[in-house]
């Protein structure tokens, strides 16, 4: 869905990103086009809001670590306030909004993802399941963020033209294992192939 349909957006600065979370007392993630950006240490382009991953298991903790926010459910198009309840995957429950106070413009999306106690696994398909120190890495200053090959994963199955941007800055920059990983799951006329030296 479109951010501008359901309200405007002004995302959280990375570094409050990471102040807010760093209490949580569940496994987190930069997720997004910000997780990209930490893996190669740089940035091409501007982000519309910040994503924050968190296993569905763990969702239980988020009320707490933002109370006082506004939360809503993102799904099927529409918001719909959200007070800790389970979401559920099959109705597509991925995504909850967060910003400060009612009416406040968006500042955070929290994406909802699956895994065990030992592995990631990939909600389109769950039998991509991936161990957490592979699928979750941190930055030089400890800050956990989605792999590349992952996210990528995730951008490939409808990609906009930011995704292909995205492809084009961080495909090259992949290692053997990443570049395999991700090679193997894309549709043979995938157009990113070509991106695989």
């Amino acid at each position: 869905m479109a951010a501008s349909e359901l309200g405007p957006w002004e995302p959280l600065p990375l570094a409050e990103v990471v102040e807010t979370f760093a209490p949580a007392p569940c496994r987190w993630w930069v997720s997004g086009g910000h997780a990209l950006d930490l893996h190669l240490g740089r940035s091409w382009r501007e982000h519309e809001d910040v994503d924050v991953g968190i296993r569905r298991t763990d969702l239980g903790a988020l009320p707490a670590l933002l109370a006082g926010w506004d939360l809503h459910v993102a799904a099927a198009g529409r918001l719909s306030p959200w007070h800790g309840e389970p979401l559920e995957a099959a109705r597509h429950q991925n995504n909850v909004w967060c910003r400060r106070a009612s009416g406040a413009p968006w500042s955070l999306d929290v994406t909802v993802g699956d895994g065990s106690a030992q592995e990631w696994i990939y909600r389109r398909d769950p039998s991509v399941r991936v161990p957490w120190n592979r699928a979750v890495l941190e930055t030089a200053d400890g800050i956990a963020y989605l792999a590349p090959e992952l996210q990528l994963l995730y951008k490939s199955s409808a990609p906009r033209s930011k995704d292909d941007v995205d492809a084009t800055e961080v495909i090259p920059d992949l290692d053997p294992r990443q570049c395999s990983f991700l090679a193997r799951r894309l549709a043979p006329d995938h157009p990113w192939h070509r991106l695989f030296a």
